[in-house]
């Protein structure tokens, strides 16, 4: 009879703990569950949103943005190191680099010019290779000329920023659909810094740029570059001529750039003014 109660006990015993465990897996099942869900509600609503941007973006693009609205998409105007004005020289603060027989390089016509009551300077490509493309502009930014004096402040430039737009000047030709567009279309290139390292220039290749529009005939884009990530890259604190370049790859069709400020920020982001111009 003890025995009989013994194995009745240790049955009950066995069944409660075997309906423990299954209530713990079923819990764990049921929080797991709801995590994944809760995952992929998130998921799903990223990609709703991510769906709206772009549906958004997409239907932008497919209206044409007057350019008299360009002044208000330059994000830095009103913060730039140097905004330029009709009366400055642009030879102190621009020059081609000059390699005209290597690298395909293209002569350039550098003006200071008001675009919508704002003055940029107006950069135009002048050369085409054999087949008709133009070739790529080189911009050499003078940094001794923009920080004459302040030399010291040089070394501390850890960002350059510059609100800059492309507007066609001739037609974009479109080889799928035959038409001829007042597009920009495609732009790009590189940003470069050749600070002084005691001897000569160094070459440092940054980042590249893209704009690209087919709509409008303009299209505005932010460059920026950190020069401040890399030791040899960096400004110094020296008279000799240092410099900031840009360089735009050839395209077919005629677009010119502008920019219209530069902005160099130490690296707590604040602004350090030029002493050119002032």
């Amino acid at each position: 009879m003890k025995k009989i109660l013994a194995a009745a006990l240790a049955l009950m015993l066995s069944v409660s703990v075997l309906a423990s465990c299954g209530s713990k897996d079923s819990d764990s099942k049921a929080k797991e569950s709801k995590a994944a869900a809760s995952s992929a509600a998130e998921s799903t609503e990223e990609s709703k949103a991510g769906d709206s941007k772009e549906e958004s973006k997409n239907q932008d693009a497919n209206t044409p943005v007057d350019i008299k609205e360009m002044p208000s998409y330059l994000a830095n105007q009103e913060t730039a190191s140097i905004k330029f004005t009709t009366d400055m020289n642009v030879e102190d603060i621009v020059t081609p680099l000059g390699e005209y027989d290597k690298n395909d390089e293209s002569h350039v016509t550098l003006t200071i010019e008001e675009l919508e009551g704002v003055p940029m300077i107006r950069v135009q490509t002048l050369d085409k290779d054999k087949e008709g493309k133009y070739l790529i502009p080189k911009l050499q930014f003078h940094m001794e000329n923009l920080f004459k004096g302040k030399e010291s402040e040089l070394p501390k430039i850890f960002t350059i920023k510059a609100d800059v737009i492309a507007k066609a000047v001739g037609t974009y030709h479109s080889e799928e659909t035959g038409d001829d567009m007042m597009v920009p279309g495609w732009a790009g290139g590189r940003m470069v810094t050749q600070p002084y390292d005691g001897s000569t220039n160094t070459w440092n290749e940054l980042v590249d740029w893209e704009i690209q529009e087919w709509t409008s005939e303009w299209a505005y884009s932010e460059f920026m570059c950190r020069p401040g990530i890399k030791d040899v890259a960096k400004f110094q604190d020296t008279t000799q001529g240092q410099f900031f370049t840009i360089m735009k790859w050839g395209i077919a069709n005629q677009a010119d750039l502008y920019i219209a400020n530069l902005t160099f920020l130490d690296e707590d982001g604040n602004v350090l003014e030029c002493s050119y111009g002032k």
